[in-house]
């Protein structure tokens, strides 16, 4: 049987200094998931913007500088302190899971909701997003990055893509190792969800890196010009959605 939580909040307050300082520079952050994340979002001025996962507020101050309205949330104390300390009081930063509720949300009230890099550690989605149908305005927009479904079952060589599973990876951050947990579910699975609470997939990408990784990181930049990490995704919400 599953464990009911992965318990993101334990490991990320364990790294938390660690990976916000990582995330500036990181191939991955920075020359991948970032740049993916900025194509699928529309214009944002003056838009009210609900992200979740706010890590270390990187992105956070990019939205702001973009005249969003943001409210950023993390499931992480210590992030939630670093994005504060980042953005002061440009935005509005709340400590939640959001595996339980949005209820400091208004129903209907948010134009667009961004996802980066965060559902993966979510074991039920069912919840979560029933919450963003209820958030979300009608022709809202969701902005998503996870973890390839495929590319994960492939590199920890598991012997069915089709199981959901708990994966257990290893971080070295600044000479640190910490242990990361997320779970692994099939793209149908994803999609089904998507349906289920009248969201449809509007864009798909497999992006490759910017070129400018090359010179910073060769070898991982040769790897995402082969293999897909992450999946982007951006949904919106059906007009005329009632759950």
């Amino acid at each position: 049987m599953l464990p009911m939580n992965s318990d993101p909040a334990y490991y990320y307050n364990l790294m938390a200094e660690h990976y916000a300082r990582k995330s500036e520079t990181d191939i991955h952050n920075v020359y991948y998931n970032l740049p993916a994340i900025k194509a699928l979002l529309p214009p944002l001025e003056g838009k009210k913007v609900l992200e979740v996962g706010c890590g270390g507020g990187l992105l956070t101050e990019w939205l702001i500088k973009q005249k969003a309205k943001v409210t950023a949330v993390d499931i992480s104390e210590k992030m939630v302190a670093l994005t504060k300390r980042r953005v002061g009081k440009k935005a509005k930063i709340v400590l939640a899971n959001i595996s339980t509720s949005l209820d400091f949300v208004a129903t209907a009230s948010i134009d667009v909701i961004i996802c980066s890099l965060v559902l993966h550690y979510v074991n039920n989605w069912l919840p979560v997003f029933a919450e963003f149908q209820r958030v979300l305005k009608a022709n809202g927009s969701i902005v998503i990055s996870t973890h390839h479904p495929h590319a994960d079952w492939l590199w920890f060589n598991r012997p069915t893509y089709f199981k959901k599973e708990l994966y257990e990876d290893q971080w070295v951050i600044d000479g640190q190792t910490f242990t990361v947990k997320f779970y692994h579910r099939t793209l149908a699975n994803m999609f089904a969800i998507f349906k289920k609470y009248s969201f449809y997939v509007e864009t798909l990408l497999e992006p490759l890196p910017l070129p400018d990784a090359k010179s910073i990181d060769p070898k991982t930049y040769a790897r995402l010009l082969a293999k897909p990490h992450f999946l982007f995704l951006r949904l919106k919400k059906l007009p005329s959605s009632k759950i």
